[in-house]
């Protein structure tokens, strides 16, 4: 069956109104925080109807996982461009699959996650600690990326063992998760704009979960 053009040009008219939805949610929070914005404003910023909102996302914390995927997906571009590099020329066989599992650990290195990890704070703000909402939107939407790292990563080293891939995937994201926590804690004044301090805090958290990662709680 071939697609018309009008069909096309419905197709392109959903993703744009899609995206302007989640830039204005996105804009919105982080101006405000995650109680800064309603549909109503978002539809507003967006140049579209309430319905229409509606239509896309099914609430409020299906918006803010969108959001987040939005900004985790901007720093999975470098990290992807990292585990390329990293995964450029592998040894043969055991040593491989180890080279390659390194490269995706330290891939976390080379970007910028600090700024993410503010920015989403910034959108989902910081609940009660006995409040799971916003770690489980920020977790769903890191879900989704890390899906993007084991594709990569298997297509680049398809030697991996899997369940070493799946246990280092785990891993690593429950530790990024882990000190992203104890971070924003650190420093609950934090803005877009990270300065000095709060970076080199981050480094410390991220050594010390590649640490983890590499020897185990004996190490």
């Amino acid at each position: 069956m071939i697609c018309s053009s009008s069909d096309d040009r419905r197709t392109h008219l959903r993703e744009q109104r899609h995206l302007a939805i989640v830039e204005a949610a996105r804009a919105l929070a982080t101006d405000h925080g995650p109680d800064g914005f309603t549909v109503e404003g978002v539809a507003e910023v967006a140049g579209v109807s309430r319905r229409t909102v509606f239509n896309h996302f099914a609430g409020v914390d299906q918006l803010l996982v969108a959001v987040c995927e939005q900004i985790f997906t901007e720093v999975t571009v470098e990290l992807l461009d990292s585990l390329e590099r990293g995964t450029a020329t592998l040894p043969a066989g055991e040593a491989g699959s180890r080279a390659a599992l390194e490269a995706l650990c330290e891939s976390t290195r080379s970007v910028d996650l600090p700024t993410a990890v503010a920015t989403i704070h910034r959108v989902l703000g910081a609940p009660d600690p006995a409040d799971e909402r916003a770690d489980t939107i920020s977790r769903t939407a890191l879900e989704h990326v890390v899906g993007r790292l084991r594709e990569r990563l298997v297509a680049r080293a398809p030697g991996v063992d899997p369940l070493d891939l799946e246990l280092t995937l785990a891993l690593l994201t429950s530790g990024l998760a882990a000190i992203g926590r104890r971070w924003v804690e650190e420093h609950p004044d934090l803005t877009t704009a990270v300065p000095g301090d709060a970076r080199t805090d981050w480094d410390r958290l991220l050594d010390r979960l590649m640490h983890r990662l590499r020897s185990g709680y004996a190490g």
